[in-house]
């Protein structure tokens, strides 16, 4: 009965594994880029700082206002003509100007502004290639950690309906007078404990298919499921090394550095944009106005001819004591570069020491990898000559269950291995350009 029970579990979960649609791992990583949340809110600082660099494009464009205004007066005035005051007499006056102001001259404040916005942006979708970067790495550790999940929970159940099946072997075993009863008992535990282990691996195949939906930023209740096999890739028995001339290589193209050196060369332009306030500016202004009013007693026209203002102004501007304002900023913007020049430096470095540390961590799971297939190999060998010797009566229930949960752990530390050591691979193949 329990075997039908499994069975039909183990069809169903098959059949529902089928509806849901295979999503290879390049797949799950282009979804990923376009729907995960932290990725989107990056494309949305860069389109932010193209603006910036848009407004700074223009600020050296003229400045053209024009304005009109009305006026209404009642009360106490003065009659212009006459030149006496009158009471209780409305006046009204209209006005219009047209005013344009262009800087001629500002320290060259504004050159400097626009390149600074220019590595703004480039800083910008160095961060957003960067966060391209390590979404991939996250989502392939999450695929792969799923492929895992999976392999255990297959093998699991594998183990679970053999040794239902042992059971009833020992049953007539038992009958037949072969082995003891207490050899059923410790039987019967071990299948408890198998199906408890089917369950872990269950809920672990559950966690890990949402922790790579929800990187995927994928909507709850979509239909999902990872590609059987991750294209079925041969693990290589040896790391393939990166030579320096490839770490230099991708050293220099990396986001994180590139970013780095944007930003400084960022501050390096706020800097010679602050020297700009030790320097003289002029600027250039121009207005043309004109105005009536009802009190000067001559027609809207006339007056409107009459009373035109055309003006030109020259203004320069020289900054003689600014209370040290200026200074300090410029001893902050000298401060600030001082400080970004270090961390590229110091991303340079973490860089290096990353992808050493990825070969190295790549040829310990190499090792590892190899240990673990060889122990998988002497458990299996181990598993079938005990089985053979229990149904023979040659050997205990407890020496076959030490032998099953043995070969237990050996396949466990195999998979873990294997994925962990192609999880390694992949990553060396992102330094290896």
């Amino acid at each position: 009965m329990e075997k039908r029970i499994l069975t039909l579990i183990l069809l169903l979960a098959a059949g529902w594994l089928q509806a849901q649609e295979a999503w290879p791992l390049e797949r799950c990583i282009q979804y990923a880029l376009e729907h995960n949340t932290g990725i989107r809110e990056q494309r949305v600082q860069i389109d932010l700082r193209k603006a910036e660099l848009r407004q700074m494009q223009t600020g050296h464009l003229p400045v053209l206002r024009a304005g009109v205004a009305q006026e209404f007066n009642w009360g106490r005035s003065v009659d212009m003509q006459e030149l006496v005051i009158t009471k209780n007499k409305l006046t009204q006056a209209t006005g219009a100007t047209l005013t344009a102001t262009a800087t001629l001259f500002e320290g060259f404040a504004q050159h400097y502004g626009r390149l600074a916005a220019k590595k703004a942006v480039e800083a910008a979708r160095q961060d957003a290639r960067s966060q391209d970067e390590a979404l991939t790495i996250d989502v392939t550790r999450a695929y792969l950690q799923l492929m895992l999940a999976r392999q255990i929970l297959a093998y699991t159940e594998e183990s679970l309906s053999a040794i239902v099946l042992q059971r009833e072997r020992t049953a007539l075993m038992v009958e037949a007078g072969s082995q003891p009863k207490t050899a059923l008992s410790e039987i019967e535990a071990q299948v408890a404990a198998e199906k408890a282990a089917m369950v872990e691996a269950s809920c672990r195949v559950r966690t890990a298919t949402l922790a790579l939906t929800q990187l995927m930023n994928l909507p709850p209740g979509a239909a999902f499921a990872a590609g059987d096999a991750f294209e079925q890739e041969e693990v290589l028995s040896r790391v393939p090394l990166i030579s320096e001339t490839q770490m230099d290589d991708y050293i220099r193209q990396a986001p994180e550095l590139l970013s780095a050196q944007a930003s400084l060369e960022r501050l390096r332009h706020q800097q010679t944009r602050v020297q700009a306030a030790f320097l003289p500016s002029l600027r250039l202004s121009a207005s043309y106005g004109t105005y009536y009013s009802s009190a000067a007693g001559q027609p809207f026209r006339t007056q409107i001819d009459e009373n035109r203002n055309p003006s030109l102004s020259l203004q320069l501007d020289i900054p003689i004591f600014q209370a040290f304002q200026a200074a300090s900023q410029l001893r902050k913007s000298r401060l600030a570069c001082d400080l970004a020049r270090l961390g590229v430096e110091k991303v340079r470095t973490q860089l290096a020491d990353r992808i050493r540390s990825a070969a190295i961590e790549a040829d310990n799971c190499c090792q590892q990898y190899l240990s673990s297939e060889e122990t998988l190999r002497a458990m299996e060998s181990l598993l079938a000559v005990m089985e053979a010797k229990y149904n023979l009566g040659a050997a205990s229930a407890v020496d076959y269950i030490l032998a099953r949960n043995h070969h237990f752990k050996a396949v466990s530390d195999y998979l873990q291995a294997k994925w962990q050591y192609l999880f390694q691979l992949k990553l060396l193949e992102r330094y290896r350009l």
